[in-house]
């Protein structure tokens, strides 16, 4: 599952209204799009300032394409700005000290503290119970790139994934 905190000088009621017209439905927390099982889900912050800008969740758990083009169609047109990515990870069979053992093996993760906080990069690594937390946030006055920082994220993610791999479940080929 993917989360992005991002800002817009809209209010969430304007929001609402934006979002109608692309088939978003309102919801309990914000409003939602779903297809083929995959959510993107835009909340508004509970307790906004009194500020021009106004802060937004956007949570999705498809392919980061998927969600870039769904960004720029809702919000990203109305001059959002990400602030912060982060892509939560978990594996029913990796357990908290799994994922400390594997990071601190790989000579590209830095432990910044043995309770689970590593960096790759210029992103951070984080361990909560048993999920992996990846994340990246914008330095302060300045946003992120949306589809280069989720690529970033997505390459680590896929890295760091337990892949499930069979070698006999491909079947042969025929030849005739």
């Amino acid at each position: 599952m993917y989360k992005l905190t991002c800002f817009i000088p809209m209010e969430p009621d304007e929001v609402e209204e934006a979002l109608r017209g692309i088939r978003f439905t309102k919801k309990k927390d914000g409003f939602e799009w779903s297809m083929n099982g995959s959510v993107f889900r835009i909340e508004p912050f509970q307790n906004q300032s009194r500020e021009l800008l106004k802060g937004y969740r956007v949570y999705f758990d498809g392919d980061i394409v998927g969600c870039s083009y769904l960004f720029d169609l809702s919000i990203g047109c109305l001059g959002a700005h990400v602030t912060s990515i982060d892509c939560i990870i978990e594996h029913p069979s990796k357990t908290y000290q799994d994922w400390i053992t594997d990071l601190s093996k790989r000579p590209s993760c830095k432990m910044i503290d043995s309770k689970g906080l590593f960096v790759k990069g210029d992103i951070y690594l984080t361990i909560v119970n048993n999920s992996l937390i990846i994340q990246k946030r914008s330095r302060k006055n300045q946003k992120l790139k949306l589809i280069e920082t989720l690529k970033q994220i997505d390459f680590i993610r896929e890295d760091l994934s337990p892949k499930e791999f069979d070698l006999f479940s491909f079947g042969e080929e025929d030849i005739a």
